[in-house]
């Protein structure tokens, strides 16, 4: 099974609630010594846009051992779970889709589709959190219209990734969804992957208010001398982290919200591409599940 993401839309979410526990036989989540990751308690593949091109061989070869670690379970079916962020901006999706259903008995891939306006919004203050996105120190709209450009365009996630041999499915994300767990209820229902209940709040990918990423920000921008300096970088990117676990652990502030202007203009930007994905959906875009997302996009924010 595929997870193609996109960003900001649960699938941090999905793969640290997978790991919070130890995985069943009839799961595998490549992670440790099988797919390196940065973070022990986060699986994420974005490897998998280098397959059809020379750096992919080795990701192949990868594939080809954990599918050989897998056919050897004891179990009747075996279900491998790769979650790839942002895998849209891949060069070579045919081949991705060729290469993992040569491997597999079956190809599942499964997207999560959040309202554009609040995935927006979260991708820009992630992006002020992060170090590694030195351009963006503030929570402003104009960092906002600069995603639009290439981000979160569903239509585009259902034309590239759908064909013959596999299965396509996108899931709506709804902001509620956080405090009803619905979302990963969603995915089980449709994968038959049991997803383990939250039992903290993950801090790493902690929601600030928008005074603390203001102030997060200014860290940053200050830091920039420093981070430009080889020698100083590391001494840099290490005041910023602990600047930022200080403020993740402060109680939230009000968070940063779009004015109704602001709001109105992101939904005129993306207006095509929601009917042609709401077209491509065919009859599923008619169950209530689909009518209500659709309906929430010309919704008032909720206060």
């Amino acid at each position: 099974m595929l997870h193609i993401g996109p960003m900001k839309t649960g699938t941090e979410a999905l793969s640290s609630r997978l790991l919070s526990e130890p995985l069943p036989d009839s799961l595998i989540l490549p992670s440790g010594t099988e797919w390196p990751q940065s973070r022990i308690d986060v699986a994420k593949h974005p490897e998998l846009e280098l397959l059809g091109t020379r750096r992919g061989a080795p990701i192949e070869r990868r594939l080809e051992s954990i599918v050989g670690e897998a056919r050897r379970r004891n179990v009747p079916d075996v279900t491998i779970l790769l979650i790839a962020e942002a895998l849209n901006v891949a060069r070579f999706p045919d081949y991705i889709i060729t290469k993992l259903s040569q491997l597999a008995d079956t190809l599942e891939i499964v997207f999560f589709a959040r309202a554009q306006s609040a995935a927006l919004l979260s991708f820009v203050a992630h992006r002020v959190q992060s170090w590694t996105s030195p351009s963006y120190i503030r929570p402003e709209y104009a960092a906002i219209l600069r995603a639009t450009r290439k981000r979160f365009y569903y239509d585009v996630y259902l034309n590239r990734w759908s064909g013959d041999g596999h299965s396509l499915t996108a899931l709506p994300y709804f902001e509620g969804d956080r405090l009803t767990d619905e979302l990963m209820k969603r995915f089980t229902r449709h994968t038959g992957i049991r997803v383990p209940e939250s039992v903290k709040a993950d801090r790493g990918n902690a929601s600030l208010g928008k005074e603390q990423l203001v102030r997060l920000g200014e860290i940053k921008r200050k830091l920039a001398r420093l981070r430009s300096i080889p020698v100083l970088e590391k001494f840099a990117a290490w005041l910023y982290y602990s600047a930022r676990t200080k403020i993740q652990n402060e109680i939230q502030g009000t968070r940063w919200s779009l004015k109704t202007v602001e709001r109105r203009e992101i939904i005129e930007r993306y207006r095509e591409s929601n009917a042609q994905f709401k077209k491509l959906l065919g009859s599923e875009s008619r169950r209530e599940i689909w009518k209500r997302w659709f309906s929430e996009l010309e919704a008032p924010p909720r206060k």
